[in-house]
């Protein structure tokens, strides 16, 4: 029986084996003279990050096997909860993905976490039928929806093929009921969360980040923002008005311009009147009538 005070166990905070305080233990363990066997459940603290959790060792006395050096060893089995995906850190703010991937995510983790590779294999190809539904990707199966992904721009040509390897996977264990190898999920688990990294939670996080405007409600966002920070009643020119973000529409800006000066006109624009043309060099330019109070929001009627 073990009276060990620290053991080595798999800290689900520091992703990987630290050593960890027993809190406390209760074991029980079984007559000798008949099957000889213990179970000791422990309450373990992470040294490290002080992370707890729970902790079932099974010692097997009967089973007993022979080292290299002769020596004789019976077998010992841990079981961890929360169960813990060994060497592997997860995706962290998993809250931005959308609800649905979310879910079959955490659940294919979870999956791994116990072993259940062949549930896994099903999880990590159902991460990618989730993506392309949350993306409206169309096609009559998992291969062409996958293609797809490729042609709109969502994933490069290596993505594609890498998601292609976790189809064939999933499809093995979910038709073949074939479980895959260890080595083999892993590296399935890491394509996929390149996957949703790249598609939602990077696409979230650079809205902080200028980035060029490719489109006309791209310009007009754009636009608004900078509307907001100009303060000074006067007649500007678009490029004036977007100053230095100017540089994020490096193409089609005399196209946005003319959409935006119709919808000025029609008074889809507020803070934008339509004012003089003027020349610079040589060159006809479009002045507006800005109104710093227009670009504001409006307040709410909240007395408070």
């Amino acid at each position: 029986m073990s009276t060990q005070k620290t053991v080595w166990a798999d800290c689900r905070e520091c992703c990987r084996s630290t050593r960890h305080e027993i809190l406390c233990s209760h074991t029980e363990e079984s007559d000798p003279e008949g099957y000889h066997e213990s179970h000791s459940w422990q309450v373990i603290r992470c040294l490290g990050c002080h992370t707890c959790g729970f902790r079932l060792r099974h010692d097997d006395y009967e089973m007993v096997m022979e080292e290299e050096d002769g020596k004789l060893i019976h077998d010992i089995t841990i079981t961890q909860h929360p169960s813990v995906l060994s060497d592997h850190k997860a995706l962290r703010e998993t809250y931005l993905l959308p609800p649905l991937i979310q879910k079959v995510y955490k659940q294919t983790l979870k999956a791994l976490s116990d072993s259940s590779f062949v549930l896994a294999g099903i999880g990590l190809r159902a991460c990618i039928e989730a993506v392309c539904n949350e993306l409206k990707v169309s096609g009559t199966n998992l291969e062409r929806r996958i293609d797809q992904l490729f042609k709109a721009g969502h994933v490069s040509n290596g993505d594609k093929r890498r998601l292609h390897a976790i189809r064939f996977l999933g499809n093995d264990a979910a038709h073949e009921i074939k479980e895959p190898k260890d080595s083999d999920i892993r590296v399935a688990l890491d394509i996929v969360e390149h996957l949703l990294n790249s598609v939602f939670l990077l696409e979230n996080k650079a809205k902080v980040l200028d980035t060029v405007a490719e489109n006309y409600d791209d310009f007009l966002k754009l636009l608004n923002n900078c509307a907001l920070h100009f303060n000074q009643a006067a007649a500007v020119s678009l490029a004036s008005l977007l100053g230095r973000k100017r540089r994020l529409v490096s193409q089609g800006f005399d196209d946005f311009e003319q959409k935006a000066k119709q919808d000025v006109a029609d008074g889809k624009i507020p803070y934008l009147k339509l004012g003089q043309v003027s020349n610079a060099g040589g060159k006809d330019v479009q002045l507006y009538e800005f109104d710093p109070a227009k670009a504001k929001p409006d307040d709410d009627d909240i007395p408070f």
